[in-house]
């Protein structure tokens, strides 16, 4: 299945502008999205993660359709924050509906999360993986997605590179590795460290899902699909990955 992802990077503002104030906004993409490539409701839980005040990563998950969560109005009114990421999920067959694998994920200053799927996610797909990934790694996989293994698979190149536009690239050196049996791999992510959002769209052995960015004077915006249909949203170009400041492209490759 196909999960809906946005974030935002820019001046500080609220939940309730981040989430609910476009025409096509991530709610209204939960059961009436135009431009996935698999699946029409996107009813498996969401997340969403910011920066608190301190600057510490921190996020709020659950595993109900976003539109009969009770809590998101009170959220919505009361968190502002400068960096924005959130997933709504559209779970794949036999990868369970839990908060474990309910994204955004974080890990110490990193925010992660994945829009696409690895097909098939079987026992070969995540041996390949395991082959890969080291001991302390494979511990912090606590659930059963493809996305906790793609986030384990980055978590382990950041360890390893001095920057992470190095580590995206290693990380998707491997995954050529990991899908050399015909996988298929449709891996749209973006990654914050609090001061950068690196947005991927990507696929291997399949077409790669839809993803756009919006620049304004002070901020960036990026999603599956726009927002706003009457802003100027930018289509990433297939297989690359841009880095954003809330000034705009910073820093962009092709994979």
């Amino acid at each position: 299945m196909m999960c809906r992802l946005a974030a935002y990077i820019g001046a500080k503002i609220s939940l309730s502008v981040f989430l609910k104030e476009h025409e096509h906004n991530l709610i209204q993409q939960s059961w009436a999205p135009k431009e996935m490539q698999n699946g029409i409701l996107n009813a498996d839980g969401y997340g969403i993660a910011w920066l608190s005040e301190k600057n510490i990563p921190s996020s709020y998950k659950n595993i109900l359709p976003i539109w009969s969560d009770t809590n998101l109005n009170s959220l919505a009114r009361s968190l502002s924050s400068q960096l924005w990421l959130a997933n709504i999920r559209g779970a794949t067959l036999g990868q369970g509906i839990s908060e474990s694998n309910t994204q955004p994920f974080i890990k110490d200053s990193f925010i992660f999360t994945h829009n696409g799927s690895l097909e098939p996610f079987n026992d070969l797909t995540k041996a390949n993986f395991l082959d890969i990934l080291p001991s302390t790694i494979i511990t912090g996989i606590t659930g059963n997605s493809d996305s906790l293994y793609l986030f384990a698979l980055l978590r382990h190149h950041l360890e390893r590179q001095d920057s992470i536009s190095n580590a995206i690239i290693s990380m998707m050196d491997d995954l050529k590795s990991i899908c050399r049996h015909s996988i298929s791999a449709l891996v749209n992510i973006i990654i914050s460290d609090g001061n950068s959002l690196y947005a991927c769209r990507h696929a291997l052995n399949g077409e790669c899902p839809s993803l756009y960015y919006l620049f304004n004077q002070d901020n960036v915006w990026i999603a599956s699909e726009p927002l706003s249909p009457n802003d100027t949203w930018v289509s990433f170009p297939e297989n690359s990955f841009i880095r954003f400041n809330r000034a705009g492209v910073i820093e962009e490759h092709h994979l």
